[in-house]
């Protein structure tokens, strides 16, 4: 589902007709409202009766949610409301069972095959989204000798069928009745948890949302690139990050998870710099593959160091709220980019103040070094939520809290 469709969601609203701020509102509003969601996650769990009835109703829902994205694309129906409010439905679906789904798994694989089982899952996710992606790019090219947007529905229908499948697998697994502890009080958890480097997580997706939703416009319009392209230079971010990511976790033996916070935000700074000077496929895939790398340093060591400053009795509502923080502040970045564009800025100028953006809010690691042996070590595995060409697969924590008998 990821790689055939979601990765092509900002391609489907620039084949619509969409520009700049609305751009900018579906690729953020999405996001804020799913991590707004996700702190009513553990009450509806109780009202369900299990985690498992939780994760099986959105994954079910995001399924359906293909239908609206599949009357869209085969009407060509150019409503902005209409298609925010079909992607929050699908976001918000699969944002919301993560607090669900990160329980449920803590009790379903055990504990000393979890760094093995997430290991080998994470690298299945990413050999079949790429896979996806892939195709996906090569059917829509060839699409265009006819209708795009017919290509964009097949897609959804392959989607649909995909994620329900998936809904069908969750639903044969096993389930637990025990209800979950009861959700901490949010204001407990503001008090007890430590937010140094939610803050720096924050003001870098601030500065990088400054040129994310227009980095697709980019590619296709400005830069005339096919989608078969698009998809060859999109792809180089996801298999860089993929494989960066074994390659991050063996460079732990030799740097502190603050330096390598640190390398990986160096790296997260200079690619809008490289896609300002790039005219050709060869740099922008350099530019690619350095976006790839320094993402996939910056997801493992920021969520590792984020979980250790969650305090030990909440860290599902610890991370609920550091996701809604970074929600607004990507809203607040992307929405700024937006406005930038039809004020006259350019393209490249929007690149050139994303750089800038994310380098400044390397100031944060200043105050991080005052605490960096204060890490509280969790067991950490990812998940992964979504996917996009700029940055590969995003990730978040899969909390394993044990629950209580």
């Amino acid at each position: 589902m990821l790689g055939a469709c979601e990765s092509y969601l900002g391609a489907l609203a620039v084949e619509l007709g969409f520009r700049d701020v609305a751009l900018s509102l579906l690729a953020t509003v999405p996001i804020l409202v799913g991590s707004l969601a996700q702190l009513g996650t553990p009450r509806l769990v109780r009202w369900l009766g299990g985690e498992k009835r939780v994760v099986v109703l959105g994954a079910s829902l995001q399924a359906l949610a293909h239908l609206g994205f599949l009357a869209i694309a085969l009407t060509g129906f150019r409503s902005l409301g209409v298609l925010l409010a079909v992607k929050v439905v699908y976001w918000t679906s699969n944002a919301a069972i993560a607090p669900a789904w990160n329980a449920w798994m803590a009790r379903l694989v055990p504990g000393p095959l979890r760094a093995t089982f997430f290991a080998r899952r994470n690298l299945l996710t990413h050999a079949g989204l790429l896979f996806a992606f892939l195709s996906a790019g090569f059917f829509l090219e060839l699409e265009q000798l006819g209708s795009t947007l017919r290509g964009f529905a097949i897609l959804h229908v392959v989607a649909l069928v995909a994620r329900a499948v998936s809904a069908f697998a969750l639903a044969r697994q096993h389930g637990f009745h025990s209800p979950p502890r009861p959700p901490a009080r949010l204001g407990a958890v503001v008090r007890a948890g430590r937010w140094r480097v939610a803050l720096y997580m924050a003001a870098l997706l601030f500065g990088a949302q400054l040129a994310i939703p227009f980095f697709t416009p980019y590619m296709l319009d400005e830069l005339g690139l096919d989608l078969s392209e698009y998809a060859l230079l999109s792809s180089a971010s996801l298999l860089a990050k993929g494989l960066a990511f074994p390659l991050w976790r063996k460079a732990r033996g030799v740097l502190s998870p603050l330096a390598s916070l640190a390398v990986a935000g160096v790296g997260v700074a200079l690619v809008p710099l490289v896609w300002l000077v790039a005219t050709d496929i060869p740099t922008l895939v350099a530019a690619q593959v350095l976006g790839g790398i320094a993402w996939a340093g910056y997801d493992l060591t920021s969520l590792e160091l984020l979980m250790g400053d969650a305090p030990e009795e909440a860290p599902v509502e610890f991370f609920a709220l550091a996701s809604s923080l970074a929600g607004l502040t990507q809203v607040a970045g992307s929405l700024l980019g937006g406005w930038a564009l039809v004020d006259g800025a350019i393209y490249r100028d929007v690149f050139l103040y994303s750089a800038i953006g994310r380098g400044a809010a390397l100031v944060f690691l200043v105050r991080l070094a005052l605490v960096r042996d204060q890490l509280r070590r969790v067991p950490l595995a990812i998940r992964f939520l979504s996917a996009r060409p700029t940055t590969g697969a995003i990730a978040q924590p899969a909390v394993h809290e044990e629950p209580a008998e």
